[in-house]
């Protein structure tokens, strides 16, 4: 086809000035500046204060992924992503890509969570969106950065949430790991996004959990693996603590947790549900399906086999992404990427394939303004496939 969807990655980084943090953390909170430390050995580490939170791989820039080195060398593919620190750069690389979106999140600030000072987190946090919706002006048509929001003080995470609604953000971002996603203490927050139109994010690896949980052999694969997990574990108090329930006009997004489970987990809770019926309390007032059907949303980007589950939650459940810059994402080959969608899901609508592209994000990222563009592509999408 000559003219394509319109692309709106749900899953993309900012690459913050090295001394964001260092520059900008109040006097009296230096024990919990983020920053990237390289030692004389070599060592390359995400430290908080003097507490080394990751120590990256010598691989972690040069990773490649979509083809065999073989193939990279014979085709002289060139994965170089050369807008990670500047915007005109990144834009010529998503045209480059067939991305005329994005909604994107940290680097360093991946480790906010980290800091278990609320004040210093918090601090963070604003230090973070600050210099994020300042840097994405120029481009915010394509461009839309999520909001950091501190967890711990759930009033300091309503007030950053209030503060960023009226910079112009979104979306949302909160932490993985907390494990109280049940409690009612949330309601004010999740209402607040809904009545604004906001979404709540959730990123793998955005949160104080142990991203390396097994050791050994096998460890890379499980611990990789396992991520969609937390997205499970998130969803499921979701649903069963009745904060969405509650919260009807709420939506929640994952990022690069895949998608192909969201079924599964789907028909497992309303199992429970009816199965465990004199256990379960709260009472909710739709099936734990439809709540994920109306208000859960889930990226996909290499595993386009999960569209398949648009039969179980539908198809609004569904979105794309690309993880750009991060090698392991589907730069440079995205093109390929939604080629193959329509390949391999031949019984996929034209208006499916615009919702999990693009639609469904311009949905849910309302306040971005995007559907328009996504409609006047549609419609020339539409009359480019009718019979000459």
């Amino acid at each position: 086809m000559s003219v394509r969807p319109f692309v709106f990655s749900c899953d993309a980084h900012l690459s913050e000035p090295p001394e964001l943090f260092i520059a900008n953390m109040p006097a009296g909170m230096e024990e919990h500046i983020l920053q990237v430390i390289t030692r004389d050995d070599g060592d390359r580490s995400l430290y908080i204060g003097d507490r080394r939170v990751l120590k990256m791989g010598h691989n972690f820039a040069t990773h490649r992924t979509g083809i065999s080195d073989q193939q990279f060398a014979e085709q002289a593919v060139d994965t170089t992503r050369r807008g990670t620190r500047n915007i005109e750069l990144r834009l010529a690389d998503m045209d480059r890509d067939g991305i005329d979106a994005e909604l994107l999140f940290p680097s360093m600030g991946l480790f906010i969570p980290r800091i278990v000072d609320p004040d210093a987190q918090a601090a963070a946090c604003r230090i973070y969106n600050d210099w994020a919706w300042e840097y994405c002006a120029p481009a915010r048509d394509r461009l839309v950065a999520a909001a950091m929001i501190p967890c711990i003080d759930l009033d300091m995470a309503l007030a950053e949430c209030k503060r960023t609604a009226a910079m112009g953000y979104a979306a949302f971002v909160l932490w993985e790991g907390l494990n109280n996603y049940n409690d009612p203490a949330w309601d004010p927050i999740f209402a607040f996004a809904g009545a604004n139109g906001i979404p709540l994010v959730f990123h793998t690896g955005i949160g104080d959990i142990d991203i390396r949980a097994l050791r050994g052999p096998g460890g890379a694969l499980y611990n990789y693996t396992r991520l969609m997990n937390d997205a499970v574990e998130i969803i499921t108090q979701l649903v069963g603590g009745g904060v969405l329930d509650r919260n009807p006009n709420a939506h929640i997004v994952f990022a690069e947790h895949s998608a192909g489970w969201l079924w599964g987990l789907a028909e497992r809770m309303d199992e429970v549900y009816q199965g465990h019926a004199p256990s379960i309390t709260p009472k909710l007032g739709r099936w734990p399906s439809q709540i994920v059907r109306d208000q859960v949303h889930c990226a996909l980007q290499n595993d386009i086999g999960s569209i398949a589950t648009r039969r179980g939650v539908g198809i609004g459940a569904l979105m794309f992404a690309t993880d750009y810059p991060h090698s392991e994402g589907t730069f440079p080959f995205s093109r390929d990427l939604v080629d193959r969608m329509r390949v391999e899901h031949p019984d996929l609508t034209i208006d499916e394939f615009v919702a999990v592209l693009g639609g469904n994000a311009a949905d849910v990222f309302a306040r971005a303004g995007l559907r328009p563009l996504v409609d006047a592509r549609t419609e020339q999408l539409k009359a480019d496939l009718q019979p000459a």
